[in-house]
């Protein structure tokens, strides 16, 4: 039998209300960064696909609009320990369990906003994970729209709203696969003091001008503490408790720890089939030790 966790309860058929897919009458052209992107796109070749958005489950948050742009909003149970932003995989707003995820979060303790960056939109709009493995331009435009002149201003309504609306100044992000590049990026400017990144995918941040190699543009921008919790095809000379992520975050002077679940899939955090009793155990734990990283730095 699964341990018997307190504030997690992720069940094995998490259901989310559908999205409606939205496509850009207009996507960049691709430049010669984003192209050099796709030989370590945003997720490596064994994710898992996403699980069938499904509206029967009860949700225990809201979707409000900031800026015209939705975001899903849940309060902690209890005494908020801080606030959190959720950063989303390349399935978006509605993809596998995400929802639940927050949920999640918001029973340990913490108020939680995730906003709908693509708005409306998600990969399998645009080519879909196979679009990044052939370097399909609608699949590279749409990642490549996706940039921090558009999620950066999401991110800092977000940390406003929840100092000033839900009471939380002390906020951390919590990001999955390309997730992870907008908490670097939020790292680097301040508007978080802690972040954890669910089988990152840094080397995405190339698609925006970035460096494609993860060390080097945490680097730059890895400026708090950082728990790593890489799946099996994340590679561990990145972030491995040896990598060179968790190296460049210490050599800024700020702790990171790195977590590996060597059995489990890139994607298992939000979709990963929670029927699965070591799935389940490992979902649980990954969002019960990311609960306690943050419980103890925000």
């Amino acid at each position: 039998a699964l341990e018997d966790r307190s504030c997690l309860r992720v069940g094995s058929h998490a259901k989310l209300p559908r999205a409606m897919l939205l496509r850009s009458s207009s996507l960049p052209a691709l430049s010669r960064t984003a192209r050099r992107a796709l030989s370590g796109s945003c997720c490596p070749p064994g994710a898992l696909p996403a699980l069938a958005a499904d509206e029967d489950r009860d949700l225990d948050g809201q979707v409000i609009q900031l800026d015209d742009v939705n975001h899903y909003v849940v309060a902690a149970e209890g005494t908020a320990r801080g606030g959190l932003i959720v950063a989303y995989d390349v399935f978006g707003f509605s993809g596998g369990r995400i929802k639940s995820v927050c949920d999640s979060f918001a029973k340990c303790g913490f108020n939680v906003i995730m906003p709908d960056v693509y708005t409306g939109t998600e990969i399998n709009g645009f080519g879909g994970l196979d679009g990044f493995m052939s370097g399909a331009e609608e699949t590279v435009g749409w990642i490549s729209a996706q940039n921090p002149a558009k999620y950066m201003p999401m991110l800092e309504g977000c940390k406003a709203f929840l100092a000033g609306e839900m009471g939380s100044a002390n906020v951390g992000g919590f990001g999955l696969c390309w997730g992870a590049v907008p908490v670097f990026h939020a790292a680097g400017a301040g508007i978080i003091r802690a972040g954890v990144s669910a089988h990152p995918s840094l080397q995405a941040a190339g698609f925006y001008g970035e460096p494609g190699q993860p060390g080097e543009f945490a680097a730059k921008t890895g400026k708090c503490p950082m728990l790593l919790l890489p799946a099996q095809e994340d590679s561990l000379d990145d972030y491995g408790e040896e990598g060179a992520v968790t190296a460049a975050v210490r050599d800024l002077g700020f702790a990171c720890v790195s977590h590996p679940f060597p059995e489990m899939h890139h994607g298992f955090v939000a979709r990963g089939d929670t029927s699965d009793a070591a799935t389940a155990r490992d979902v649980e734990t990954a969002l019960q030790i990311s609960a306690d990283f943050f419980a103890e730095h925000l």
